[in-house]
């Protein structure tokens, strides 16, 4: 009976001494892998404008459906070198599973990935989680 009792205590004690792993968040952070898939960053190109035609192909991947957008023309292609700029473009990051199709099929390269893992702001209900374009524009610290 006493055996299993220091066993148990022998592996207790055996762990009270080791360093601890964790960190005190959020003002010490750990390193994220070089290929850590967080937040989602819409791209413009060297003139400023929005890389994104809104052809649709990283909703139609988004195996979450997470993605919303609907295009809009851009007669005087001041915001879109192509004539066709996302009208609308939101992420539902309730719903999202950071896989990376989006990134993938994206022809223009207008969609990144980057290691910034902070995403929500603290509030009740999940109506933060709907990100719209001007966020995603933002300049933030991950980029």
């Amino acid at each position: 009976m006493v055996g299993p009792l220091l066993k148990g205590l022998r592996v207790t004690f055996g762990h009270l001494f080791k360093p601890a792993i964790t960190v005190k968040y959020p003002y010490e952070k750990r390193p994220v892998a070089e290929r850590y898939r967080g937040r989602h960053v819409l791209k413009l190109d060297e003139d400023g404008r929005e890389k994104c035609c809104a052809c649709g192909l990283c909703e139609a991947v988004c195996p979450a459906g997470a993605i919303t957008l609907y295009g809009a023309e851009d007669p005087e292609f001041k915001r879109s070198d192509v004539g066709k700029i996302a009208e609308v473009y939101e992420i539902d990051y309730s719903r999202c599973i950071f896989c990376g199709y989006c990134v993938d099929a994206c022809p223009r390269g207008a969609i990144i990935m980057t290691t910034d893992y902070e995403l929500t702001v603290p509030g009740p209900g999940r109506g933060h989680l709907y990100k719209d374009k001007n966020w995603l524009f933002e300049k933030r610290g991950g980029e």
